[in-house]
């Protein structure tokens, strides 16, 4: 999130003076024109298949709790096939019979664990006893082998970790969950029996001087409008531990979770240390906060990484989260510092070719827009989501990181013109969660009021959204997802539950009214045959549904849930669920 150059000079810790350069590009006039460098390579293409194997724990991390319930004991596999040299790609010979298997032996620490097998291209969950290991606080090493016994071949997995805590301690007042099924996080409070509650974050980063402090008023209101998630960033000076303390307490009363940050403090040990253990017995702690644009401001590469590894040490029962600024500047590096992955791409008011603060032009080697190498269109928001899951998959960091997103929520300043609508701020929410979001934390609060009644749209509407939302054809009920891009920018996602229900998103990018039949995005998409019938409106941005078609206003989007008519196709598909469909995006 970009903070006020004022602010950042008067209050970064670490820079010492701000930095000449922004995502490694000069963008003062006069300064000379140097490509930034740090580009990610992409994966070299073969002219013969590939399989990927990859293997990864259901949960993380286990904790004895699941013992109780054996349902969440999986190894999910993956055997991609790609014509790229991805992370693990192995050649492979694609066998003659389309319905080969692969039979997948799983081990731990070099020990057999399970067994099973999953579809050439496919993915698959297959249980173990969690029961024949030991909690500690050493991670596993989890490997998997692979025969594909029409051909025997035979193809073998980069390891990965299985992590098996111990209960937490006193010390811990909350456990969060990453699942790798689906990429969303579970938690709950610590030495309860409640259940897991799956959570799609949606929230603010929130001012605390002069806002939230000392004003239970505004966490009351943020609740009344559903908001589940407070990021609160501590801007030095930040002195009254008191005042912060008793913010807490109000946000465990209501039921608000915390998403704490660290962006000043991240890269002093001592410092993270002491906040870690002030903060870790919270009972309503979802997540830690490390760095805030670190690609933009240059930060040491390896800084991120180092902060989650030492939060790991005194907290591992959660995760950490950072967000990165930049399109293309040192991916890897920086992404490696985290499970929970953010971008920020801020299109809206921005002149994406010149910069009003500078005076410059921005290009892919200089200059800085407010918006990385950006257009100044929607499409930022789904080209930098998209970018960031082909990264993660050539990394083979696919499962064991999850992307959110960081809608605009302010303007009138700086690179930005203009403050996004109510319409414009739920595309934005809509476009990324069609690209995979898993969580969204919007920049800024305070805000204006049609960005609150927007988030308040968008959040009233999560109980019904979250089992689509957070699923995948691997969880329960299994779910199948596809998305759809129509050439006159109209973006769909199409949610299909095994439990006879479907969820459809869309937003229409144009500044001008659109419509179309729906059973033609259907008809792109592996469930062309689908009746869905009885849509019912769950997130109102302006869209309608009338007759067959789906009627768009300027910058209108909508959610609805349809019920799926049983017939033929359905139940050939009904039958298919337990295994996996590859759904690909159709653009």
């Amino acid at each position: 999130m970009r903070i006020p150059l004022l602010l950042l000079l008067a209050h970064s810790v670490f820079a010492g003076e701000w930095k000449r350069k922004w995502c490694g590009k000069e963008y003062r006039a006069g300064q000379p024109i140097s490509p930034p460098g740090g580009h990610f390579p992409f994966p070299v293409t073969t002219t013969t298949p590939q399989l990927v194997l990859r293997c990864n724990a259901a949960l993380m991390p286990f904790l004895p709790d699941d013992l109780v319930d054996n349902s969440s004991s999986l190894i999910l596999v993956d055997a991609l096939v790609r014509y790229k040299e991805i992370a693990g790609a192995q050649p492979l010979i694609i066998p003659s019979s389309p319905d080969v298997e692969l039979f997948v032996n799983v081990s731990v620490d070099g020990m057999p664990l399970t067994s099973g097998t999953v579809s050439l291209n496919g993915s698959a969950a297959i249980p173990f006893s969690l029961s024949a290991i030991s909690p500690r606080s050493v991670p596993y090493s989890l490997g998997c082998t692979a025969t594909l016994s029409s051909s025997e071949q035979n193809f073998t997995s980069t390891p990965t970790k299985l992590v098996y805590l111990p209960s937490p301690p006193d010390s811990i007042g909350s456990i969060t969950k990453l699942d790798q099924r689906t990429g969303g996080l579970l938690a709950k409070r610590a030495f309860t029996q409640d259940p897991y509650e799956p959570i799609f974050p949606v929230g603010f980063y929130t001012q605390f001087g002069g806002y939230l402090e000392g004003n239970d008023g505004v966490l009351e209101v943020l609740k009344r409008q559903g908001i589940n998630v407070v990021r609160v960033h501590p801007i030095p000076p930040y002195d009254d531990l008191t005042a912060f303390n008793r913010m807490v307490d109000k946000m465990e009363e209501l039921g608000l979770w915390l998403m704490y940050d660290m962006r000043w403090s991240y890269m002093n040990s001592t410092s993270v240390t002491e906040q870690v253990i002030s903060l870790r017995d919270r009972t309503n702690l979802l997540l830690y906060y490390t760095a805030d644009e670190p690609d933009g401001s240059q930060d040491p590469l390896a800084a991120p990484a180092s902060a989650a590894t030492l939060i790991n040490s005194l907290d591992p029962y959660r995760p950490s989260s950072l967000v990165l600024n930049c399109q293309d500047y040192f991916f890897s590096d920086y992404a490696a510092g985290t499970p929970i992955l953010m971008q920020d791409a801020y299109p809206i008011g921005i002149n994406p070719n010149y910069s009003v603060v500078y005076d410059t032009p921005c290009t892919t080697e200089h200059g800085c827009c407010g918006c990385d190498n950006c257009v100044g269109k929607f499409e930022d928001i789904r080209n930098r989501m998209d970018d960031f899951a082909m990264r993660l998959e050539v990394l083979g960091w696919e499962r064991s990181k999850s992307i959110w997103t960081v809608p605009q929520g302010f303007g009138s300043a700086e690179f930005w013109s203009r403050t996004p609508t109510y319409t414009e701020f739920l595309v934005q929410m809509i476009v990324a969660v069609n690209a995979g979001a898993r969580g969204s934390i919007s920049w800024t609060d305070p805000t204006t009021p049609d960005i609150k009644a927007a988030t308040s749209q968008f959040t009233s509407a999560l109980p019904e959204l979250t089992p689509f939302l957070l699923s995948s054809p691997l969880s329960s009920p299994p779910v199948h997802f596809a998305r759809v891009i129509t050439p006159d920018r109209l973006d769909f996602g199409v949610w299909v539950s095994s439990r006879g229900e479907a969820l459809v998103m869309a937003a229409n990018l144009n500044y001008f009214p659109l419509n179309v039949v729906l059973d033609e995005v259907l008809s792109a998409t592996q469930f062309k045959w689908l009746g869905l019938v009885d849509p019912r409106l769950v997130v109102d941005g302006g869209a309608r549904i009338v007759g067959t078609r789906v009627t768009f206003g300027s910058v209108r989007s909508g959610a609805w849930i349809f019920r799926v008519i049983q017939s033929s196709w359905w139940t050939t598909l009904r039958m298919q669920l337990d295994g996996y469909i590859d759904i690909f995006t159709l653009n």
